[in-house]
């Protein structure tokens, strides 16, 4: 599985070709690429015409919460916090 595969590197690119030529002797082989903004036509062109699975995903609120002093101690300051919000 390659997530974010929007974030194409020369590594990423070497896998996606060697995983395409190993896939000719080993058609069990499965390859699964996730992303929110991937142009899944050119994978799946590519992957000759693998096919798109399109799941539907939500969006949830974030809120931003800042401290309103430096803190000394970054760690025990993002713990403590963290535990208040759970």
């Amino acid at each position: 599985m390659v997530d974010e595969a929007h974030e194409r590197t020369l590594l990423t690119d070497i896998l996606f070709g060697l995983v395409k030529d190993i896939a000719r002797f080993r058609k069990d082989l499965k390859l699964l690429t996730s992303s929110a903004t991937l142009d899944a036509e050119k994978f799946s062109d590519y992957f000759d015409s693998a096919p798109i699975y399109k799941i539907p995903g939500c969006r949830f609120p974030v809120e931003i919460h800042y401290t309103k002093a430096p803190e000394a101690d970054h760690i025990d300051a993002a713990i403590v916090t963290g535990l208040q919000y759970m």
